[in-house]
């Protein structure tokens, strides 16, 4: 495991500068104002919201799962293989022989309902380990359910583009349509309204992809940061902890 402090935010943190540099020199060249002025959708206007919104999102998340690994690691450094001395799950957490506390969360509640599911229902080594291994799995869900905000927000971000895109081109036909007669004068006031037209269709095609794809990147971080989380949970729980526990606790 990363023994980087919030290795997960610092990684976040990073990716979003980056992102924000670039922003920056888009703004700056005024391809921004461009990107508003040529969409009369104002479809790339909410793309650009449901960005913000997803971003703010994952900074919360990724806080969170931050915190976790952090914790999972100051319980790993705690934890020497060649200390004997036996561990106790208590209200606040694990506690060392020596009375020092470790970080309650995730790890120290999927102890307390496995050990609280074993005494429930008695049972041998097979069904034990399908028992873990389900209430790994709905653990992981809890916080799973919160990253398919993300996931969701992408996805619409992209139908929202592709709506942007139909608006455009209907805008673009519906131009040469209203005139039963195309002369050369009609002929300039046709092609301008083509153009906004189009440039309506390319711009909300092209924010909502660029939107995705940056958006896709913090939430494909928490899906790995979700992985191990769940494979240092595991490691640490059957290889360092059920091991030392105090039969009162098992």
């Amino acid at each position: 495991m990363r023994h980087t402090e919030h290795f997960l935010l610092l990684s976040w943190l990073l990716t979003t500068g980056l992102i924000a540099a670039g922003a920056w020199v888009i703004v700056d060249q005024g391809l921004l104002h461009y990107l508003v002025a040529t969409d009369r959708s104002y479809i790339s206007l909410v793309v650009i919201a449901m960005y913000i919104v997803g971003l703010a999102h994952s900074f919360g998340r990724t806080l969170y799962l931050s915190d976790e690994l952090n914790k999972l690691a100051r319980i790993e450094r705690s934890l020497d293989p060649a200390d004997p001395r036996p561990l106790r799950l208590e209200e606040t957490g694990l506690t060392a022989a020596d009375g020092t506390a470790m970080p309650r969360g995730f790890l120290s509640d999927f102890i307390s309902d496995l050990l609280r599911a074993r005494r429930a229902q008695p049972s041998g080594n097979g069904e034990a380990i399908e028992s873990a291994a389900d209430l790994l799995e709905a653990a992981a869900a809890r916080i799973r359910g919160h990253h398919e905000f993300g996931w969701f927000l992408i996805d619409l971000m992209l139908k929202v583009g592709f709506l942007g895109t139909l608006i455009g081109f209907i805008w673009m036909l519906a131009s040469v349509s209203e005139h039963a007669v195309i002369d050369a004068a009609s002929m300039l006031k046709i092609l301008r309204e083509m153009s906004y037209g189009m440039s309506t269709a390319l711009n909300t095609t092209l924010s909502s992809l660029v939107g995705g794809i940056l958006l896709s990147l913090p939430y494909y971080m928490l899906a790995r940061g979700l992985d191990e989380l769940l494979e240092v949970t595991v490691r640490l729980t059957r290889v360092r902890i059920l091991p030392r526990l105090e039969p009162a606790s098992v």
